[in-house]
């Protein structure tokens, strides 16, 4: 980091010490609220209402106004005791009020007169009144699921709603990526006991925490205050544990081997079982330094694992692509360590998080499958220091201020140093994104101030975030050939034999500057929000949120960077660049319980939400610039090859020597990008109605959601220009606010919780998604196929699901073993099908037509051989599809574990056994954006001689060629895991 940065960020933790509340994001909190009367129900003002936490012994004392009601915010996540006190009444007292992070909830107390202390139970006094669509899993639940993975973001999965996603970047191909709403999971917004730990330069999550440290877990997903924001798809808010009165401790170990795990269905030789084996450990601890004041707590895992992912390798004998594994190691390591004070009128919290990784793993890829040299090796550094302080100098005014600064450095690297080779079914070499390295600094300063005023709870403030970005880019150093058949079909240079020199390619890419330094542009934004919201309690059957929120980013378009442009684009450039300034988002919600108890609660609401734009899009305006990293399109020896004879001249290129065509204009690369003058932040208008009851215990849950979005990001061709440093036209690719979004879903839910700790969760989504683009920020991939008419790129995202049910719980049986389970169930993705090139859709299907606009392989066929008969595309025919080709397939993935606590003393220990798909189902599902099918998409035609009419056959389109999860991944092959967990 250079001197200037480092300055800045010292100046700018000075002033957030030195100045007073200015600005606000959501904390990991919860609050208490209700209304104090007496026999008759008349309101009892005056009241004191004491409230304290049972962990720490920490209370907080509130008087009850004039119309009996009362509000305790800002409280910390846990359970409380609840005493309220009036001369001449009788002392009321509820136990055991649990109170989860974004909640409020409701307490109804009722005085008697007399001297005699009455105690009730929460279930008859308590209510939770929420307007947001969300989900909280308390530390519980946490620690019972078997969770493939230990990653706490698979929480997120068990609300309706959420779902995975496919990887977007190199640099996530180990995190756990949500997909909410609709959306692709580089967006969302992912915080830390209110600390952001989001990635602004791609997107996506950072930092991992141990299981062990999450105390709770809350995911809203619709219609959740303007108190949230930098999301318009859904907000995860992590609340982490600390310590307690009582010293308490934990240690874990879980481990894997190969000889537990089941064969690979994509595998047919020795080599089907997968090489596995893992060992986890995990410890923490926390207590008192001193007792009702000062809490301490700490929490490590460390991952060692030696896993394989599934891997082609190019057959030339056999012309197949038989398939095995290759190694894939991961190392790494979590830890968190918090303190904490606390008081009557004062909180104070510091907290340091960090997470150590190296691994090999598969790049993102354009196909559903890569070779063993597609594979990267990555070193992920994160760190983050959080410290937060929470002043109630009265019982009725709440500041909470927090100041933090996080770290995260990524370097991957290739496997090997040959160019990327995209075959139609492989891809094979090294990825043309290495090497690179990325380095992102966040100070972030948060605060906020709440005010309550009879029935109104005001809130008022902001956030600060400071984001330094460094990037170094090595992006097409090797090269890349996009080849248009796997095998060669004939001796087309004449040289008495048929090899790999033979093969056709239609381009190949390359930097301008093979020979130079990696580029390393810096990318910078500060991102201002602020923000106004009254939680309004109207009657004891109905509350209202009103809230507005403002958002602003400084840089996110190189607005201060318009003069180093390259003065060649600058004809593309016809406005003056401005910043994006009119994000206001008003937000309202309504609940209604008509009985006032809230058995029943009617709620809705409408608000607008903004995303975040990734800075990824400043390195491809400064990289893509024709100067600093020009790519070098240049025609391959299908632009030579003699359509008569089918052979090749002497001087035409051959993949022993594939960069010697002549440079061909506006084909390929992704050109020059130049951002939009006009680029706006991408926005969703939120849609909410739903019905909740609570029926016997069970909290049961019906969200209508209707999700419309505009302005995300998309790359259109608008012209070309001569680039005198490769010495040819290049095309200029203007980064626009131009895609749309739709989403629509039918949200179900039912939860309860069991005695002892036990549970259980269901949850239902229906729905469908639609957008513009596989992605919603980068234009990496193909662009439109008609530049000047977006709206035929409409179509189902990746990783629509029409249908997903999760079902979670555990239960004691007798012998006192616990069972605990995890099921899902969901329908199938689409499948974008490609053109013979494995490079672009089909530009008269729709985007994503597999399992959508065609649902058998007689349908497609039906339309291609219309198709055909009208000229096919540019005059050259499509191959049909085989009989059995399939677009999809369904997931079904049965999770279980069995333990059984045995006491000695303070001291449980439980071993445990989990099986993971219980059922050994085969799920067929991919990992990129391009193909999340997993199965074979390229029309591919298969016979090696022109005349044989098994030409225009395509066999392989259709094929299954990869499994969900991976090796060891959600619905990978049945594996078992041997576990044993101390508490003392």
């Amino acid at each position: 980091m250079t001197e200037r940065r480092s300055l800045s960020l010292a100046i700018a933790c000075a002033i957030a010490l030195l100045l007073p509340a200015l600005v606000f994001a959501q904390a990991a909190v919860t609050t208490l609220a209700g209304r104090v009367t007496d026999a008759q129900d008349a309101a009892a003002s005056g009241a004191t209402v004491t409230v304290r936490h049972l962990a720490t012994g920490v209370t907080r004392t509130v008087t009850s106004g004039s119309d009996g009601r009362f509000t305790v915010p800002f409280l910390p996540p846990g359970t409380y005791s609840v005493d309220v006190q009036l001369a001449n009444f009788s002392a009321w007292r509820a136990d055991d009020v649990v109170l989860q992070v974004g909640q409020e909830r409701q307490l109804d107390v009722r005085l008697t007169v007399g001297g005699v202390k009455e105690t009730v139970t929460v279930a008859e006094a308590a209510r939770t009144v929420t307007t947001a669509v969300d989900g909280v899993l308390p530390a519980e639940s946490i620690q019972a699921l078997p969770l493939n993975g230990r990653n706490f973001l698979e929480l997120a999965m068990l609300v309706p709603g959420n779902s995975p996603t496919p990887t977007f970047d190199p640099t996530k191909t180990n995190s756990v990526l949500v997909s909410s709403a609709g959306q692709l999971g580089r967006g969302g917004n992912i915080t830390i006991d209110g600390q952001s730990n989001n990635d602004d330069v791609v997107g996506g999550p950072l930092l991992n925490l141990p299981i062990d440290a999450v105390q709770e877990f809350q995911i809203a997903t619709n219609r959740f205050g303007a108190d949230l924001g930098r999301s318009a798809s859904s907000v995860i808010n992590v609340v982490t544990r600390s310590g307690a009165n009582t010293p308490q401790g934990t240690a874990a170990f879980f481990v894997r081997d190969d000889a537990w795990q089941a064969s690979s269905p994509l595998v047919a030789d020795d080599s089907a079982t997968p090489p596995f084996d893992r060992q986890q450990m995990s410890a923490s601890y926390g207590g008192p330094v001193r007792r009702d004041r000062l809490f301490w707590f700490a929490a490590g895992e460390f991952r060692d694992q030696d896993g394989g992912i599934l891997v082609g390798t190019r057959d030339a004998a056999t012309r197949t692509i038989p398939r095995s594994f290759a190694d894939a190691p991961l190392r790494d390591g979590l830890w968190s360590m918090r303190l904490d004070s606390a008081g009557q009128a004062n909180r104070l919290k510091v907290r340091y998080s960090g997470q150590w990784a190296t691994d090999t793993s598969s790049s993102a890829g354009e196909r559903a499958m890569g070779s063993a040299t597609q594979r990267q090796e990555a070193l992920n550094r994160y760190n983050s220091v959080l410290g937060g302080w929470t002043m109630a100098p009265s019982g009725n005014f709440v500041n909470d201020l927090s100041v933090s600064v996080s770290t995260f450095y990524n370097r991957t690297l290739p496997l090997t140093q040959q160019p990327q080779l995209t075959f139609p079914s492989l891809v094979d070499g090294a990825s043309f994104r290495m090497p690179q390295e990325t380095l992102q600094t966040r100070l972030q300063i948060v605060d906020s101030a709440t005010r309550v005023r009879g029935a109104h709870t005001i809130r008022l403030g902001g956030e600060i975030h400071r984001v330094d970005a460094e990037f170094r880019l090595g992006v097409f150093q090797q090269g890349r050939i996009e080849l248009v058949q796997d095998f060669p079909d004939s001796d087309h240079n004449g040289d008495g034999r048929v090899d790999d020199d033979d093969l056709l390619f239609a381009v190949t890419l390359r930097s301008g500057k093979p020979d130079e330094a990696l580029i390393q542009p810096d990318a910078d934004n500060v991102h201002l929000a602020g923000f106004i919201q009254d939680d309004w309690n109207v009657s004891d059957r109905l509350a209202l949120n009103m809230g507005l929120r403002y958002e602003f980013d400084t840089d996110v378009n190189n607005q201060s960077r318009v003069d180093e442009l390259n003065p060649i684009v600058l004809p593309f450039v016809t406005d003056e660049r401005q910043r994006d300034t009119d994000n206001f988002a008003p937000r309202i919600g309504l609940a209604w319980n008509p009985d006032g108890a809230g058995r029943l609660v009617v709620r809705g609401g409408y608000g607008i939400y903004y995303d975040r734009i990734v800075l990824q899009i400043q390195s491809l305006e400064r990289g893509l610039d024709g100067r600093s990293l020009p790519i070098e399109v240049r025609a391959g020896n299908v632009f030579f090859l003699d359509q008569n004879t089918g052979q090749l001249p002497p001087f035409a290129p051959t993949l022993s020597n594939p960069f010697s065509g002549f440079v061909l204009p506006g084909a390929g690369a992704s050109g020059i990008n130049i951002i939009d003058p006009h680029l706006q932040s991408p926005m969703v208008h939120e849609f909410h109605f739903g019905i909740e009851g609570n029926i016997k215990g069970v909290r049961a849950r019906i969200d209508g959601i209707h999700d419309v979005g505009r302005d995300f990001l998309i790359g259109r061709t608008v012209g070309e220009v001569f680039n005198p440093v490769v010495g040819g036209p290049e095309r200029v690719v203007n980064i626009e606010s131009s895609a749309e979004t739709q989403y629509d879903a039918l949200l179900l839910s039912a939860e309860r919780q069991l005695p002892g700790g036990h549970f259980f969760r269901l949850s239902y989504t229906l729905a469908k998604a639609f957008n513009y683009a596989n992605d919603d920020q980068i234009p990496f991939l193909n662009g439109p196929v008609d530049p000047n008419d977006l709206g035929r790129e409409f179509g189902p995202t990746p990783n629509d699901r029409r249908h997903r049910f999760v079902a979670s719980g555990n239960a004691r049986l007798p012998g006192d073993v616990d069972v605990a389970a995890l099921w899902t169930i969901s329908s199938g993705v689409p499948m974008d099908i490609m053109m013979p090139d494995g490079q672009t859709r089909v530009p008269v299907m729709q985007r994503n037509a597999g399992g959508r606009q065609f649902k058998t392989a007689a349908e497609l066929n039906a339309y291609i051989t219309d198709l055909n008969a009208g000229g096919g595309i540019g005059g050259v025919p499509l191959p049909l599809v085989g009989s059995d080709a399939r677009f999809n397939d369904s997931f079904n993935s049965l999770d279980l574990r069995v333990s059984k606590v045995f006491t000695a003393g303070r001291t449980r220990i439980m071993p445990m056994l989990e099986l993971f798909n219980l059922f050994d189902t085969t799920n067929i599902l991919g990992i990129s954006n391009v193909n999340y099918s997993g199965f074979s998409n390229v029309l591919v035609r298969d016979s090696s001689d022109p005349g044989d009419p098994g030409f225009l056959q395509s066999s392989g389109f259709g094929k299954p060629v990869n499994t969900a999860g991976g090796v060891f991944g959600s619905g990978g092959p049945l594996a078992m895991q041997l576990a044993a967990r101390v508490t003392f």
